[in-house]
């Protein structure tokens, strides 16, 4: 069975949708698994299970802005992204609760509320809308609290913080190389050459605080030229409905 993506247009219900295109509502409710299928709105994506589409159905976002976009939702507000950073970096400086701690864990917080910021703005420019969520094996999944990472011993702390900027520094590099827009590659070269400065600044904290030397397990990134700024005009665009995950 091949799947439509349909975007909800003003007026519509689930009804209306099933009726239009000779779906069970049953259908429509389970695959996009609708907690409250009569609050649907005005942009919203939803999965039709339609095969043999001849053509797009009205205001379905085309390939492969939608891909794109799926990718930018993983770093955006999946289990490893920039909201669950924030969070993460916020709770470690409240709990940990020492000036010193504040004054490294607060601003790389501020930093990737910033990467929130800039990679909602390239989600409207594709067309969805920057709901915080993500994509997991097709389906929707919003973000949750559980994604963030509680250890507090302080060590073992600054280990996976570390880890986890390298990560993200090597997935905003590989994203550059596979999403072909100037605009969104310039946002995830500065942001991938931050989180090089974030995992150095998390290795000299282990030497300081735990008396373990250790090398970031990747170099500085050199900056990529400017890029131009994001359109002003975004077109309008879907958030996907809520899912369990």
């Amino acid at each position: 069975m091949n799947y439509a993506r349909y975007v909800v247009q003003p007026g519509d219900t689930i009804y209306k949708i099933a009726r239009a295109y000779n779906v069970e509502m049953t259908e429509i409710i389970k695959l996009n698994h609708l907690k409250h299928p009569d609050r649907i709105y005005p942009g919203q994506v939803l999965l039709l299970p339609i095969a043999d589409m001849e053509g797009p159905l009205p205001g379905e976002i085309p390939e492969p802005n939608f891909t794109y976009a799926a990718w930018l939702y993983e770093i955006y507000a999946g289990q490893d992204s920039e909201l669950t950073a924030i969070t993460t970096y916020l709770y470690q400086a409240v709990v940990l609760d020492r000036p010193e701690f504040d004054s490294l864990l607060r601003p790389i917080a501020y930093d990737e509320m910033r990467h929130l910021d800039q990679i909602g703005t390239a989600l409207r420019h594709l067309g969805v809308d920057p709901r915080y969520g993500a994509f997991s094996r097709g389906h929707w999944v919003d973000w949750r609290a559980k994604y963030i990472n509680y250890t507090t011993e302080l060590c073992t702390l600054l280990e996976l913080d570390m880890q986890d900027e390298a990560k993200a520094h090597r997935h905003y590099l590989d994203l550059c190389q596979k999403i072909p827009i100037p605009e969104i590659q310039g946002i995830l070269s500065q942001m991938a050459a931050d989180e090089a400065r974030h995992c150095q600044c998390f290795a000299d904290a282990k030497a300081q605080f735990c008396g373990v030397e250790c090398a970031p397990p990747i170099p500085q990134v050199p900056m990529m030229p400017e890029m131009p700024e994001m359109a002003p005009e975004m077109p309008q665009g879907p958030p996907p409905e809520g899912g369990a995950g």
